[in-house]
């Protein structure tokens, strides 16, 4: 890319935006980052500034957008997951809101939008959000690297409860799937393994706990339809990981009647490895108005 492109980022902090902004200045490219504190200076050598400014300000916040000088924008906004009974319409009026925002200003550049993987499609139609016992189904099928990497994660993000409600569930999962039958141990703690995984559906399956999923969803929809502005609408495949290795490997995966998405919910990929996507699409704007998800290596360290 020979042009140095000025891209705005909302929610530069997060684990998908960090990677975008990395990303963007390593190709040289100028960023802002926009949320309510965002960094006033970046580790990464390039040219990046912040700009403070609350999605919930719809003015101020379309004109950030106007006044800014734009060549693209990419929303990688997350609700707080504190409380998780409020992650859902926070998450939706966060959304409508910077939607509100674009459309007010008169900013006219791409605009890649990062949700959730809840919103790919299946061949045969069916939202995997929408698939049955979502997400308990889901998580009982992730291999022990993954839920490894998810409650290291949370660990590190000070979710502490959360990882170890990951640690229980993997264990509970293995006396279930592995019994060990010439283990007493094994046998006297199956009862406690199975009210544990009972526990954990009935957890993994409430809408509280996917509010981050569900408002992504809700969040693609605000966008289809839409013609006057070039967007597109990324949802990470299912096993997205952080902290990884950048390859520049990845395959871009568009739904469509042919359900080729479908490739994001049985695949993943590193942030890293997405961000370079991302970029790409900022560069070259070949997936407008369209919902996609890329997939690519993963498993090349710990994870």
């Amino acid at each position: 890319m020979s042009k140095s492109l000025r891209v705005a980022v909302l929610g530069p902090k997060g684990q998908c935006g960090s990677c975008v902004v990395d990303e963007l200045l390593s190709r040289g490219h100028s960023v802002v980052g926009i949320s309510r504190t965002p960094p006033k200076t970046w580790p990464k050598s390039g040219e990046y500034g912040g700009i403070p400014c609350d999605c919930s300000d719809i003015k101020g916040f379309s004109n950030v957008q106007s006044d800014g000088d734009f060549d693209a924008v990419v929303s990688a906004f997350g609700p707080p997951l504190v409380d998780l009974k409020s992650v859902y319409s926070v998450g939706v009026e966060g959304h409508g809101n910077i939607k509100m925002a674009i459309l007010k200003s008169t900013f006219r550049g791409p605009f890649i939008i990062i949700g959730g993987a809840g919103s790919l499609f299946y061949k045969h139609g069916v939202q995997l959000c929408d698939d049955e016992d979502f997400a308990f189904k889901h998580w009982y099928a992730w291999p022990n690297v993954h839920l490894n990497y998810m409650s290291t994660r949370m660990f590190d993000h000070g979710q502490q409860a959360l990882g170890r409600f990951i640690r229980l569930f993997k264990w509970a999962r293995a006396n279930r799937e592995n019994p060990g039958w010439f283990s007493w141990l094994s046998w006297l703690s199956r009862p406690f393994a199975n009210w544990c995984l009972r526990s954990s559906k009935k957890n993994l399956t409430n809408p509280d706990t996917i509010g981050l999923i569900l408002c992504s969803r809700v969040a693609l929809t605000m966008w289809e339809g839409v013609k006057d502005r070039n967007w597109s609408f990324l949802s990470p495949p299912w096993q997205l990981r952080d902290k990884g290795i950048r390859t520049g490997k990845y395959e871009v995966h568009v739904d469509d009647s042919a359900g080729s998405a479908e490739q994001g919910i049985d695949n993943g990929i590193y942030n890293e490895d997405m961000a370079v996507a991302i970029v790409d699409e900022v560069e070259n704007n070949k997936l407008n108005h369209k919902h996609w998800t890329c997939t690519g290596p993963i498993g090349l360290k710990e994870w």
